[in-house]
């Protein structure tokens, strides 16, 4: 597998370091060598012993899922070009009715994102997913797609697993601590003489003034921008429709924006740079430089900034749009991802399997799931992933989210009459997936190398580009998006650590969804850490943090009735099945 750099620390001195496993949550910050030393070989995650949900733990593991502590760290703060807001901003920045610090960890797992010790590419001890770029920070996809599970005091850190990160209530309050930074002389001069070259004198204030005000302006901007009536909550996003909106920002006006009425689940990353097709509906190929492109549109959703350019000639074109993509740590981060396993039910943390009962489960899947979720050998590192894409109306599950995708039509704005890679004119209207292509084709192009490495890596690893496969439609002149109105099965490995379920996160254990919809939660509360390994999911009875109310739009639990009339027994037979997976 290939290693990556890993700033400061040398390579050899990380891969020396063989992980323990797991640490004590309360020891002081990793500035001793010792201490440094220590937290990079524990990965330098951090625990605590309580939390505003009750979820407190007194001990993390890592669980073996072919990464060490070179790959973890490197994934958690690597540099994807993302641009959210100045760094000192964030570091310094208080909290809104207080004078702690934002980035206090007790405060940011409220929005469930995983707190870390310091380590040299993570100076200010930021949470998991959060990473310099400059002068700036912005989020990585280790922030979305890496996630924690508690058990009766031991918490479990699992790479690639979807987050339960509550990303828009993230950027709305750090909306409020802006303005309430702004509005408060006290907060302001003290922001002002935290920050590298600031002072108590009033020059600095004003400078820290005009700064805070730039930031809040954006803030503004993109909150307003991606404001809906459907709130995203923990563990899920639409994620598809803010990157369409910050597309729309790049050509047009943000007054044009969509609503991001369809949030998702964040998929998991195991095995992902080995299907043919990703994302919730599989529109996105792996196939050539397929995933450099579909990374870049994920780097313009965490806010890289893409300058667009009106191109009339491909010879012009191939300039491609100048941006903040760091595209050479793309390709190095999709081809560490290969390397990642699924994890393992840790049996040494959650109650054992019970084997007699999941061999009587195995059979079940056999004959009700496999022929969508095929098996898979996590350990053969040439394994590869044929996605199974079902049509809306065979699977029935909530439709918003595929149909946003292939009927979204928005401005072509400063692209009206620009060519397309495709050879042709755009409108003044174009669909919003057309769009995306358009900013990340063009903003590959203008980093060709590793636009060769992508391709390169694609086909050594015999990625062709391949018909989709399953019950979907396929398009035709009257319908070209028709293959979109479909969502895509992937294997089950790993899925136990993956709740809630279905694409939007409308159903919160295994159990539940093999249970009729009638009879599924109607409403259940998501962003506990503390897991039920009986049921397989997350805690979700009580009202905090957030209430999902499968009634509402985009919210629906409808569908995949796939083992729904199993008698009660086989349900819970292929649980436990699926616990082994």
């Amino acid at each position: 597998m290939r290693r990556h750099r890993f700033p400061i620390v040398p390579l050899l001195l990380l891969t020396a370091c063989a992980s323990t496993g797991e640490h004590a949550p309360s020891r002081p910050p990793l500035d001793s060598p010792r201490e440094l030393l220590k937290g990079l070989r524990e990965r330098a995650g951090l625990v605590l012993e309580k939390d505003a949900y009750g979820d407190g733990a007194t001990k993390l593991v890592y669980l073996d899922q072919g990464w060490g502590p070179p790959e973890t760290l490197w994934f958690y703060h690597a540099d994807q070009g993302s641009v959210l807001m100045p760094y000192d901003t964030l570091v310094h920045l208080e909290q809104t009715g207080n004078d702690q610090p934002f980035i206090h960890p007790e405060h940011m797992t409220r929005f469930r994102f995983l707190p870390q010790h310091k380590t040299p590419n993570n100076p200010d001890a930021l949470p998991v997913g959060f990473a310099r770029h400059e002068d700036q920070v912005g989020l990585t996809c280790a922030a979305c797609h890496t996630s924690q599970l508690n058990y009766r005091g031991t918490a479990i850190r699992l790479d690639g697993a979807p987050a339960l990160a509550n990303v828009s209530g993230f950027l709305r309050e750090v909306q409020a601590a802006l303005t309430a930074t702004l509005a408060d002389d006290a907060k302001l001069a003290r922001f002002a003489a935290s920050v590298p070259g600031g002072g108590r004198d009033d020059a600095s204030r004003e400078a820290a003034r005009k700064s805070l005000t730039q930031t809040l302006r954006w803030f503004e901007s993109y909150n307003t921008a991606n404001h809906s009536s459907i709130v995203e909550g923990f563990g899920r996003m639409d994620a598809v429709g803010r990157i369409i909106n910050q597309a729309i920002r790049f050509t047009s006006d943000p007054k044009n924006s969509l609503e991001p009425n369809a949030p998702t689940s964040f998929p998991l990353l195991w095995d992902a740079p080995r299907h043919d097709y990703v994302q919730w509906t599989g529109f996105s190929p792996n196939a050539g430089a397929g995933s450099l492109g579909r990374n870049t549109g994920e780097v313009v959703g965490v806010f890289g900034r893409i300058e667009v350019k009106h191109y009339e000639t491909e010879q012009e074109a191939r300039k491609g749009y100048p941006s903040s993509v760091v595209s050479n740590e793309l390709v190095a981060m999709e081809e560490s991802l290969r390397g990642l396993k699924s994890p393992r039910w840790p049996e040494q943390v959650l109650p054992p399997i019970d084997r007699t009962l999941a061999a009587r489960g195995e059979r079940l899947y056999q004959a009700h799931c496999v022929s969508c979720h095929a098996l898979i050998d996590r350990d053969d590192p040439r394994r590869s992933v044929t996605a199974m894409l079902t049509g809306i109306d065979v699977v029935g599950t909530d439709d918003t989210t595929a149909r946003n995708i292939a009927e979204a039509r928005v401005p072509s704005g400063v692209l009206e009459g620009a060519i397309s890679p495709q050879g042709t004119k755009y409108g003044a209207q174009m669909s919003a997936l057309s769009l995306v292509a358009d900013l990340a084709t063009r903003t590959v192009s203008a980093h060709p190398d590793a636009a060769l490495k992508s391709l390169a890596n694609a086909r050594l690893h015999g990625q062709e580009k391949t018909a989709k496969q399953g019950n979907h439609t396929q398009n035709s002149d009257a319908n070209p998006a028709a293959d979109l109105l479909a969502y895509k099965a992937r294997p089950l490995n790993g899925t136990w650590a993956s709740s809630p379920y279905l694409h939007n996160g409308s159903v919160p254990t295994l159990y539940a969804l093999l249970l009729p919809p009638a009879e599924r939660p109607q409403t259940f509360s998501v962003g506990r850490w503390e897991y039920d390994p009986r049921t397989v999911g997350y805690v979700s009875d009580g009202q905090a943090p957030f209430v999902f109310d499968t009634r509402v739009p985009g919210n629906s639990n409808r569908g995949h009735e796939y083992g729904v009339t199993l008698p009660d027994a086989d349900r819970w037979a292929l649980v436990e099945y699926l616990k082994t997976l």
